[in-house]
């Protein structure tokens, strides 16, 4: 098993053997617009690295989802609260 990093543009992802990986390499892929992920994936080879991501990906996409369905609940039981207690105070 391999120890992988990836860079990031768009819809497009470059996997490098992180001992492969030289200050230099990583300097042009900046430049021409690519940014790092900053997890090593360890993974067997170049195409499980880049599903190890998507499923990272949208693991923290559903928990992001989750959270923020939570919040807008809270807020709305709130709301809905603050609502009825300026309706009773009158």
């Amino acid at each position: 098993m391999n120890s992988y990093v990836i860079f990031i543009k768009g819809d497009e992802s470059k996997v490098i053997i992180k001992n492969q990986v030289t200050r230099e390499m990583s300097k042009s892929l900046k430049a021409t617009g690519f940014t790092r992920y900053p997890y090593t994936i360890d993974a067997d080879n170049e195409k499980n690295a880049i599903q190890i991501l998507n499923k990272q990906g949208q693991e923290h996409l559903n928990a992001l989802s989750e959270f923020t369905g939570n919040i807008f609940f809270y807020c709305a039981v709130l709301v809905i609260s603050l609502v009825v207690a300026l309706i009773l105070s009158r």
